[in-house]
């Protein structure tokens, strides 16, 4: 329809529109004049058809007119609350309309057209009565955003039929792809293209996303009335942003042997870019049909899609916020001496033993603090775990426990991927040459964390594609013609087999995993978890797998198919509808005694540990001077065992090379020393105690023993275990260490005696000039008494270590002396020259 532009003035148009009022009109006078337009197109219906369409559609303004001044000041709250914090679309919940008329909410499910329309009039017109200055600053139309329990009408995209077109449905699923958001041209402005006379015409092109039947949308007017010919102008016009995406059936929501359906979303304006492919989302909209354009015949089948009207996202609905006893109680276990063990009991509770994993896993859900510093250098703040292990050790059921309880989760596999599906990859669209940028598993889980199982299946060239992500935290693609860099700060937690399939403990470590430094060096943790058979060990599983047989656990016997996905979506509701009840979350789980009567240990339950770890995530501390230094001194520690290992190794078999020691090492201790400190509720500062933690995890790792001094011998032969048992527990636990056969105690003792002479062992003038290093290295003068030197050394010997006598402390100040690290004054002072 094409009209002269002779609009009677309106306040409200510059606002709604952002040009002239003169060059547009305001909401109201648009859907008016859109519902003028469609009663002009019935032209071929009766006349008395036509009114009576308007009759009813005034009608229905009229009825929200009155409803909304019915609850006067509950709307003018609810209007200004939401355009206060930028959002033009106002909930109205079914259990209102059902208030005011109690078959109202089946009527607007069964056809929402007939009542969206109207009713946004009617807001507006509200609006315009109760604060028309806001009607002013409008930028965008005010929309309705219905929502409640919608019955029947909420499905999964398998539920979307043929006989729920025209509906308004509620469809939960998982975003799978996602188009780009481009303008769509809502309002075409044209003049005259030879005359500058100030003539303006215009074209309305909304068609059925908007909720209109408009067969000539999209067609261009080329001459106006009189015959003059016109033209575009493309400033003038109006547009508005425009997406499309699919949604699918979510895994536990397909029947058993059946592909998952999918659905296409359409959405327009603010709810654009609100999903990206990976989410999980509830999208609330108008299930229509778009036929082609008028043929001579058609084949009946057209395409339907879901015209969105609002999009949520599932975790977001199922966050439960927290209350003042939440708070106290996550304080109160923060505050026990045995926090740190028993919120790692508490993760992956199922799973026997590997105690030692299980911390490193519970820091990664925390993590560091991220830095940009001035120079625009990027240091990450998420940390990154390796568990490489024995088959049936439970790697795989850690990785599914982490998807549950992180916010954000992407899940992949190292057959099943490739370098461009973890990154990013460019592709070219059906029918144009065009390419499109869609995102990989490491960007879709930006803020989040992904999980890559078998990860030693991949090939060579796909695990070199994600060196950038797991360090930089960007990918970076430079192909067809286009530049481009895609955040991806995500944790990475993989899942590996040993080269040969088991761990061979005939072969060091590095071997025995099978991955090149450059990759294993970009993971702050790396695990071996072993599959030890001991009585012990296979008593604690079997107890374990006992006690779990022997409870029902909630949810059990449940059908399945159709039956099994409308249960899961009402279970889910109530679960929502219970976490607004403002309730504090049980703490500990109810556990039944073991079958020997023996008590249960203390496990946190998940949603308690979710929102301990989200309340954890918030908090930034710094490093404090002492753990500054203590970082310092531990790093240094690290390196010296490194290179101890090498040098010592090249000629004993005992002695195997270890994982290499790299300044990310150093990075790795700042960033899980960060991450107790915020388990541990610290706000302002990290504390020596969280880096010998961070420390000891470090070591456990990579298989060292914790309490060995630094730069002795005694840790290179833990050959097994993925962790030494924490305090208080037996040593039986999974991950024991076991001694050698026929290993000598290199250092145990405090001198050897050859000739009546005192000689140093190696080991021990290692942990010597370790110590010596550090003890100079502190003193704010150069020059350091001799007795003060012995006591700052052996004071800063390991637990169990022997001390230094006169006589081997001398015979190893000799030999540093004769290495020119050190120079022995007359006075027996000691200078530090090398």
């Amino acid at each position: 329809v094409v009209a002269s532009l002779a609009l009677p003035e309106c306040s409200a148009a510059a606002a709604w529109s952002g040009i002239h009022p003169s060059l547009w009109s305001c909401q109201d006078c648009l859907l008016r004049r859109m519902a003028a337009a469609a009663g002009a197109e019935a032209g071929a219906a009766p006349a008395d058809g036509g009114l009576r369409e308007r009759e009813e559609y005034e009608g229905r303004v009229r009825f929200f007119s009155e409803f909304l001044h019915a609850n006067r000041d509950e709307w003018e709250k609810r209007l200004d609350t939401e355009l206060a914090n930028g959002r033009h679309r106002i909930p109205l919940a079914l259990r209102e309309l059902r208030r005011a008329d109690p078959s109202l909410d089946r009527r607007v499910l069964e056809a929402p057209v007939r009542y969206l329309l109207p009713w946004e009039e009617a807001l507006l017109s509200f609006l315009r009565e109760t604060n028309e200055k806001a009607v002013k600053q409008l930028r965008q139309p005010l929309k309705l955003d219905i929502a409640g329990s919608f019955g029947r009408n909420h499905v999964t995209p398998r539920g979307m039929t043929g006989s729920t077109l025209q509906s308004l449905m509620c469809v939960e699923g998982v975003v799978t792809k996602a188009g780009l958001s481009t303008p769509k041209l809502l309002q075409s402005m044209h003049v005259r293209k030879n005359a500058d006379d100030g003539h303006v015409e215009q074209r309305d092109h909304r068609d059925q996303t908007a909720f209109v039947n408009q067969p000539a949308a999209g067609a261009m007017p080329t001459h106006d009335a009189e015959g003059h010919e016109l033209a575009i102008e493309v400033g003038l016009s109006v547009y508005k942003d425009y997406q499309k995406f699919n949604v699918q059936e979510a895994p536990e929501n397909a029947p058993p042997g059946q592909i998952p359906r999918s659905v296409e979303v359409i959405c327009e304006g603010d709810l654009a870019d609100k999903a990206k492919p990976g989410d999980r989302v509830q999208v609330i909209g108008v299930y229509r049909s778009f036929p082609p354009p008028p043929n001579d015949f058609t084949n009946g089948v057209w395409p339907a899609r879901l015209v969105a009207t609002s999009i949520q996202p599932v975790n977001e609905m199922l966050e439960a916020p927290f209350v003042s006893d939440d708070v106290r109680n996550i304080r109160e276990v923060a505050a026990r001496p045995d926090a740190f063990r028993l919120l790692a009991r508490s993760f992956a509770p199922s799973i026997c033993g590997h105690e030692g994993v299980k911390e490193g896993l519970l820091l990664q859900m925390v993590g560091g603090t991220e830095k940009n510093l001035a120079n625009g250098t990027h240091l990450r703040g998420d940390i990154n775990v390796l568990l490489v292990g024995d088959p049936s050790c439970g790697k795989s059921q850690m990785l599914r426990f982490v998807m549950n309880i992180a916010p954000l989760a992407v899940s992949t596999t190292g057959r099943g991927s490739s370098g461009v599906g973890l990154t990013a990859a460019m592709i070219r669209e059906q029918g144009s040459r065009e390419f499109n940028l869609e995102a990989g598993a490491m960007v879709r889980a930006d803020r989040g964390v992904i999980c890559i199982d078998e990860f030693d299946k991949m090939s060579l060239g796909d695990r070199v594609a994600i060196h950038e992500a797991m360090e930089q935290q960007c990918v970076t693609i430079a192909k067809a013609g286009m530049h481009v860099t895609l955040n991806a700060r995500c944790s990475v937690l993989a899942a590996a087999n040993p080269i040969y399939g088991t761990f061979d403990p005939a072969l060091d470590l590095a071997k025995n995993i099978g991955l090149p430094d450059s990759l294993l060096s970009r993971f702050d943790l790396v695990y071996v978890v072993r599959d030890l058979t001991t009585e012990a060990i296979d008593r604690r599983i079997a107890t374990q797998v006992l006690r779990q047989a022997q409870t029902r656990l909630p949810g059990e016997g449940r059908r399945r198919g159709l039956e099994q996905v409308h249960s899961s979506i009402l279970e889910r509701r109530q679960e929502v509808d219970a976490r607004r009840a403002q309730e504090a979350t049980e703490v500990f789980e109810k556990a039944l005694p073991g079958p020997d009567g023996e008590a249960p240990p203390e496990v946190l339950t998940v949603d308690f540990l979710r929102k301990y770890l989200r309340y954890c995530r918030r908090l930034t501390p710094v490093l404090s001077p002492g753990a500054q230094a203590r970082v310092a001194e531990k790093y240094v520690d690290m390196r010296m065992r490194f290179s101890m290992g090498h040098a010592e190794g090249a000629g004993q078999e005992s002695k195997k090379p270890r994982l290499a020691v790299t300044t990310r090492t150093l990075e790795a201790i700042i960033r899980l020393a960060t991450a107790h400190a915020k388990l541990r509720l610290r706000k302002d500062e990290v504390l020596e105690e969280d880096v010998d933690e961070a420390h000891r995890l470090l070591l456990a790792a990579r298989e060292e023993e914790v309490a060995a001094a630094p730069g002795s011998g005694g840790g290179s032969g833990d050959d097994d275990g993925s962790a030494p048992p924490p305090p208080g527990e037996d040593g039986a636990g999974r991950g024991q260490k076991r001694p050698r056969e026929g290993e000598a105690e290199e250092g145990a003792g405090a001198a050897e005696v050859d000739d009546g002479s005192i000689r140093i062992s190696s080991g021990r003038l290692a942990v010597l000039t370790t110590l010596v290093a550090r003890t100079l290295a502190r003193q704010a003068q150069q020059e350091v008494a001799r007795e003060e030197l012995l006591a700052s050394v052996n004071e800063g010997l390991a637990e169990g270590e022997p001390p230094f006598a006169e006589d081997e402390f001398s015979a190893g100040m000799d030999s540093l002396e004769a290495q020119n690290k050190v120079m022995v004054l007359e006075s027996g002072n000691v200078i530090s020259i090398g």
